[in-house]
């Protein structure tokens, strides 16, 4: 090989090897991310179950009971 050769591969070589590394950063980012996803759409889910459970709660409880009617003409409160 010539000297020019060599010159050639080695300018060649270093912006390949550039790219190379940020593709591994980026795949290695890219498997972070994903996983963060999962791992959120887990806590979404879970916390949505826990939303039906209490909308369900408030939904059969009686809350006729111990709940007077307010009426602002008639309850005025005492700092008037």
């Amino acid at each position: 090989m010539t000297k020019q050769n060599i010159n050639d591969q080695a300018s060649f070589s270093a912006p390949i090897e550039d790219l190379q590394v940020r593709i591994a950063f980026l795949d290695e980012l890219v498997d972070q991310l994903n996983i963060q996803v999962v791992q959120q759409s887990v806590e979404i889910a879970d916390l949505k179950r826990q939303m039906q459970f209490l909308y369900q709660r408030v939904d059969s409880a009686d809350l006729s009971e111990g709940i007077e009617v307010f009426d602002p003409l008639t309850n005025i409160p005492p700092h008037y």
